[in-house]
């Protein structure tokens, strides 16, 4: 069984909407939405993992500091098992750029429900539901 690990963000604007990002260039899942973030590259824990994702993703700046421990979720797709460590983040410096050429959107966590997410992405956001 192939394991992947990947940290993720929801991140919170000062109205409590959240950032969702389209998969609308990716090989799989692209008629789905998630959250900002990727995969752990060699020797990086979660947290470097989702700093230099957001760095490459959106232009934004995280403080590890400013990281909240949010969710740990697993969820096991047709060809992969996902660990996936998922960080709130209310608080960045610079401006979020596109530059994974994906539509971004905010979104408020009552619209999030009608949004095609990542089966893992749900399960976060059901936590949140809470």
């Amino acid at each position: 069984m192939n394991l992947v690990f990947c940290s993720s963000a929801v991140i919170r604007n000062k109205k409590d909407q959240i950032l969702i990002m389209s998969r609308k260039n990716k090989k799989t899942f692209r008629n789905c939405w998630e959250f900002p973030g990727g995969k752990l590259s060699n020797f990086e824990d979660y947290f470097e993992a989702l700093i230099r994702e957001l760095k490459e993703e959106l232009g934004i700046d995280i403080a590890k500091n400013k990281l909240k421990n949010y969710i740990f979720t697993r969820h096991q797709y047709r060809a992969f098992l996902l660990m996936m460590y998922t960080f709130e983040v209310k608080h960045w410096s610079g401006q979020i750029e596109n530059k994974d050429n994906e539509t971004l959107k905010w979104i408020s966590i009552k619209e999030i429900k009608k949004i095609k997410l990542l089966p893992a992405n749900t399960k976060v956001i059901n936590y949140f539901l809470k």
